[in-house]
């Protein structure tokens, strides 16, 4: 129940810090470090965009200092529109990026 309570508090807090949102691209400012694909990357500021033009199957997330390539599936919400948004799950090694939904209609795992 707690790790729900921290991600849930992360997933809105992450939604108010995003600067500005296109349809396949995200740009946001992330205050923790996390780990992303296995991967930890340090807290800063992060662009999330498909890594392979219009295949929405695997996304590229960089920013200045660090960057990782997630493989995705997609998490569809055909009757419930969401803000663009990030999910984290604090894991034992720090705090895990689990989902995104980069469009009101469309979520990634």
């Amino acid at each position: 129940m707690k790790v729900s309570k921290v991600s849930l508090f992360l997933a809105f807090l992450v939604a108010v810090c995003l600067p500005a949102v296109t349809q396949t691209q995200m740009r946001l400012d992330i205050p923790f470090n996390l780990i992303v694909a296995g991967k930890s990357v340090p807290a800063g500021h992060y662009m999330v965009v498909p890594a392979f033009g219009s295949d929405n199957s695997s996304w590229h997330i960089y920013g200045d200092h660090d960057s990782a390539t997630v493989m995705t599936r997609p998490e569809p919400s055909p009757r419930t529109e969401h803000r663009p948004t990030m999910v984290f799950q604090l894991t034992n090694q720090g705090y895990a990026l689990v989902q995104f939904r980069p469009t009101g209609y469309l979520g990634r795992d």
